[in-house]
């Protein structure tokens, strides 16, 4: 019997809250359903993958995979690809930091009938200011480089039918920096109503993020250069 739905999971160095983190999701999404979690390390050296094999030695609906630390961006394109070579119906992506409720799981899974692609919607969003201002700019660069609005087009709490996400990933870059992101718009772009469900969301307890205030401008840009390029690339010109 195929897999109803692979939640995808990237992870890099979060062995403080790893094991709490899977175990949460595991229940949730048993729930809904045949489905399954798929840890993606993107290299961590804190001695994350060791747990995740750990549990996935004793958790038949947990598969752990392991890359040499490649960014956040590649992590989950190996993680999409690898969920849909499992034939699943659906896919659903989650960061590993423990930030958002497994139980709202079940409110993007309502929506599954009337929206191939559904994105979360952080509501009170429990993050440092300078991430909130990182998103807000994010918002803005979609709307003047590709008309669109999207509430929250990097939110890691998307579900989405593995048809579509198939053809959609024929059009993402190997190398994107936010495929996230990219994949939003080529959803709105293919007609998708994207169902903005809202979602709760807290304060990370344990581990570091990944992106510093140091860091910022040098990430706007490189989104800036990474939309604009994919604009007026190839990859834009051919309608999914």
């Amino acid at each position: 019997m195929a897999l109803e739905c692979v939640v995808v999971m990237p992870v890099y160095n979060e062995a403080a809250c790893i094991r709490e983190v899977c175990a949460e999701w595991l229940l949730a999404i048993q729930a809904h359903g045949k489905a399954a979690l798929l840890v993606v390390d993107d290299g961590s050296n804190d001695g994350t993958g060791e747990i995740l094999d750990g549990l996935a030695a004793n958790q038949a609906a947990l598969t752990a995979i392991h890359q040499p630390n490649a960014g956040h961006g590649p992590a989950i394109l190996r993680g999409y690809r690898a969920a849909l070579a499992t034939g699943c119906e659906w896919v659903f992506q989650v960061d590993s930091d423990g930030q958002f409720f497994a139980d709202d799981f079940g409110r993007l899974w309502t929506c599954a009938q009337r929206s191939a692609f559904v994105l979360g919607s952080r509501v009170q969003r429990q993050d440092r200011r300078y991430r909130v201002a990182l998103s807000n700019a994010h918002r803005l660069l979609l709307r003047c480089v590709f008309g669109t609005d999207i509430a929250d087009p990097n939110i890691p709490f998307r579900l989405m039918r593995s048809s579509l996400l198939t053809r959609l990933l024929n059009y993402v870059p190997a190398t994107a920096f936010a495929p996230n992101v990219l994949l939003a718009v080529l959803a709105s772009r293919s007609g998708q109503d994207p169902c903005n469900v809202a979602v709760r969301h807290r304060a990370r307890a344990t581990g570091t993020p990944s992106i510093r205030p140091t860091r910022i401008g040098r990430i706007m840009l490189r989104c800036l250069a990474e939309m604009v390029g994919f604009r007026c690339g190839p990859f834009w010109r051919f309608k999914p």
